[in-house]
C-alpha cells in the first residue's frame, strides 16, 4: 500500500475558485472543477481527523475559505437565467440540423456527424471526409482552414466549400465555422450553407447598404449559387462586365469574395428576420403516448405523474431515476402488455411538475403520504413499487410508512446507504464528489449542480451523460441506442423544468442517512444491480442485502447502472415473480 501513487492534494484554493467563476461562461469546465475536487477530497478523506462518515457532523474540508466564492459564482448563473441550446459545438446543436452537418476536429476528422451527413455525403465517425466529395482544391483548402481555427472568432463563418452528395451527384455548399467543444477545446463545424433569397430581405438588404439595381442582381445570383457567366447572358453584357461590376461590389462593402458576400446577406438575414423560439417551455418527448395528470394534494401542492399500460394491469408504481425520467422504448411497453402491467409513472419533488414538500431531510416519508393520497384517488388498495437509482430510496419510503398497501419493490440500479468512507472510496469519482460534498460541504453543491445543469441547457447533455459513465462500457452502450438516445435528451428538459433544484434534492437524499427507511421492511424486495455498476460496486450490494431475509439479489453480468433502461424486461419480469410466489403462498394457505 505504502508504495501506491498518492493523489495530489490542491494545497491552493485559487485555481478552485477561478473555476468556479469562469463555468459562469464555460459550462464545461464543471468536468475540471469536480476533478480536482475529488483529488483534494480524497486526500483529505484519508486525514487521521477524519471521524467515520456516518458522523455527518465532522468534515474532512469544509472548504469555509472558498463557500463564499461558490455562492457568488452561483449567484451569476441565476442572474444571467437559464440559455437553452448556446453550444454550437454540441452534438444537439448538430443533431438538431435537418441538413448535412458535423463536427471535426483540427486534423480533419469527423468525431460527430448527424444522420443527414452521414447519409449524403458518407460522413463516418473517427475518419477524414472523402477528399472526392469536393472539388478540385476544396479538400486541401479545408485542412489548411482547420489548422488555423484558433485564429478566428467563434461562429463566424470561415470558408465554404462544394461538396457533392452521393446520393445522385448534388451539390451541397458546407461552412466552416469555429466551435468550442465540450472540453473547452477548439473544434470545426461543418453546416450546410444555404440561404433562400426572399424579395423583401433583398430590398431590405439593398437598401441598408445603399446598393444600385444591378449590385442586388449580383448579390442574388451569389446567394443563390447562380455563375456570373449565367447572370451575364441574363443581363447581356459580358462575362468582363460583370466582374468588374463584381468586383466593385464587393470593394464597396469591405469583402474580398464572393463567398463573405453570401455570408454578409445570410449575417444580415438571421440578424432581420423575426423568428422567435421559445426556449425552456417543458415539451413531452416526441412519439410518447402516455396520460399524463397532476393531483392536487390536499395542502395545494401538484403531484405530477404518468401512465402506461394496460387500463386494466396489474398496478405498479414507478419511481424514476436522474437520468431518464419516465423513457420508455416501443419495447419496454410491449413488455408491459405481455406482463399485464399499468405502470404509475409518479415524478418526484422538485421533478417536473412535482411540487417540493420541504427540504431534502425528510422528503422520501414526506413523499410517501403524498403517494397515499394518489393511490387513494386512483382507487389502488394495493400494488408493487419499481424503484430506479435514487428512485429506490423513496419505494422503502413507501413500502416503511405504507406497509399494508405495498406488496413488493423491485429496484433496478438502486442506491445503497452509505455508512463508511470505504464505500465513498470504491465508488467512481463521477458519482462519488456530488455524493461527497453534499453530505460534507454542501454549500457547494447548489453551484455544482447549476454548473451541471448549465451544461445540459447549454447543449451538451449527450456528451456530459457520456462523462458520467466514461468508465462503464455497458452504460455507454445503452446510451447509444438509436431509439433511447434522443428520449433521454428530451427528458431533460421535462424533469429540470424546476432548475437546478431537482438536481439539488436528488443528491441531497442520495447523501443522507436513509437506512432507517429499511427498518422492519416486510415487504420481498428484489435487487436488480449491474455487475459493472460504476457507482454502487457489486460487492457492496451484496454486503448491503445479506442478512435481509426479504431481500433477494439478482445480478446483471453484461449491465452498469442504467440496468433499466438496458434490460427492463428483467424488470418487468421479476415483478411477476413477486406476484406468483405470494399467489403461490396465499394458495398453500
Amino acid at each position: 500500500m505504502n508504495d501506491m501513487p498518492k493523489p495530489r492534494l490542491v494545497n491552493s484554493n485559487e485555481e478552485l475558485i477561478d473555476l468556479a467563476y469562469s463555468m459562469a461562461v464555460e459550462p464545461q469546465r464543471l468536468n475540471a472543477l469536480s476533478r480536482i475536487l475529488d483529488v483534494r477530497l480524497h486526500a483529505l478523506h484519508k486525514s487521521p481527523h477524519l471521524v467515520d462518515a456516518d458522523d455527518s457532523s465532522s468534515s474532512p474540508d469544509s472548504l469555509d475559505d472558498i463557500s463564499s466564492h461558490f455562492e457568488r459564482a452561483f449567484d451569476l448563473l441565476e442572474r444571467q437565467g437559464r440559455r437553452f441550446n448556446y453550444a454550437t459545438g454540441s452534438t444537439r446543436f448538430i443533431d438538431s440540423d435537418s441538413r448535412p452537418s458535423a463536427l471535426i476536429d483540427d486534423a480533419g476528422k469527423i468525431f460527430h456527424a448527424n444522420e443527414a451527413a452521414a447519409e449524403v455525403l458518407v460522413f463516418e465517425h473517427g475518419k477524414l471526409p472523402n477528399p472526392e466529395r469536393f472539388e478540385p482544391g476544396e479538400y486541401d483548402r479545408l485542412i489548411r482552414d482547420l489548422k488555423a481555427l484558433d485564429s478566428h472568432d467563434y461562429d463566424k463563418i470561415i470558408s465554404v466549400y462544394n461538396l457533392l452528395a452521393a446520393t445522385g451527384g448534388e451539390q451541397i455548399k458546407m461552412a466552416l465555422s469555429r466551435a468550442l467543444g465540450y472540453k473547452g477545446q477548439t473544434i470545426g463545424r461543418l453546416c450546410t450553407f444555404h440561404i433562400k433569397w426572399l424579395p423583401e430581405m433583398g430590398r431590405q438588404f439593398q437598401a441598408g447598404f445603399e446598393l444600385t439595381d444591378v449590385d442586388i442582381a449580383i448579390t442574388k445570383a451569389v446567394v443563390s449559387g447562380m455563375s456570373l457567366k449565367d447572370l451575364a447572358n441574363e443581363r447581356g453584357r459580358s462575362l468582363a462586365t460583370i466582374r468588374t461590376q463584381t468586383k466593385g461590389l464587393l470593394s464597396k462593402l469591405g469583402l474580398h469574395s464572393q463567398v463573405e458576400l453570401a455570408c454578409l446577406y445570410s449575417g444580415f438575414t438571421q440578424f432581420n428576420l423575426k423568428n422567435p423560439t421559445e426556449h425552456g417551455k417543458v415539451v413531452k418527448s416526441k412519439g410518447a403516448n402516455d396520460a399524463q395528470f397532476i393531483l392536487t394534494l390536499p395542502d395545494g401542492r401538484d403531484l405530477q405523474y404518468e401512465i402506461a399500460g394496460p387500463p386494466k394491469g396489474q398496478p405498479v408504481l414507478f419511481f424514476h431515476a436522474l437520468i431518464g425520467g419516465m423513457c420508455l422504448t416501443q419495447g419496454m411497453r410491449d413488455a408491459l402488455l405481455a406482463q399485464n402491467i399499468r405502470l404509475i409513472m409518479v415524478w418526484r419533488p422538485c421533478f417536473a411538475g412535482t411540487s417540493p414538500n420541504g427540504k431534502s431531510r425528510g422528503a422520501p416519508e414526506r413523499f410517501a403520504r403524498d403517494v397515499e393520497c394518489l393511490l387513494d384517488n386512483l382507487s389502488v388498495k394495493k400494488c408493487q413499487i419499481l424503484g430506479v437509482i435514487s428512485g429506490a430510496i423513496y419505494a422503502y419510503a413507501c413500502a416503511q410508512y405504507l406497509p399494508e398497501r405495498i406488496t413488493g419493490i423491485v429496484n433496478c440500479g438502486g442506491c445503497i446507504p452509505i455508512t463508511s468512507r470505504a464505500q465513498f472510496k470504491k465508488m467512481d469519482p463521477s458519482s462519488r464528489v456530488t455524493i461527497y460534498v453534499a453530505r460534507y460541504t454542501p454549500q457547494l453543491l447548489p453551484m455544482l449542480m447549476r454548473a451541471m445543469l448549465n451544461n445540459i441547457d447549454a447543449g451538451y447533455d449527450d456528451e456530459f451523460v457520456k462523462e458520467l459513465y466514461a468508465r462503464s462500457p455497458y452504460d455507454l452502450k445503452v446510451l447509444q441506442d438509436l431509439e433511447l438516445r434522443p428520449m433521454i435528451r428530451d427528458s431533460f428538459p421535462v424533469s429540470s423544468a424546476q432548475g437546478h433544484i431537482s438536481f439539488v434534492h436528488d443528491i441531497q437524499v442520495q447523501a443522507s442517512k436513509w437506512e432507517h427507511l429499511l427498518a422492519g421492511l416486510k415487504c420481498p424486495v428484489t435487487l436488480l444491480h449491474g455487475e459493472h455498476d460504476p457507482a454502487f460496486p457489486m460487492r457492496a450490494v451484496r454486503e448491503f442485502a445479506q442478512n435481509k431475509p426479504n431481500f433477494s439479489l439478482i445480478p446483471l453480468v453484461h449491465s452498469g447502472q442504467l440496468s433499466f433502461l438496458g434490460n427492463a424486461q428483467a424488470a418487468f419480469s421479476a415483478l411477476g415473480a413477486q406476484i406468483n410466489n405470494k399467489e403461490a403462498v396465499s394458495n398453500t394457505g
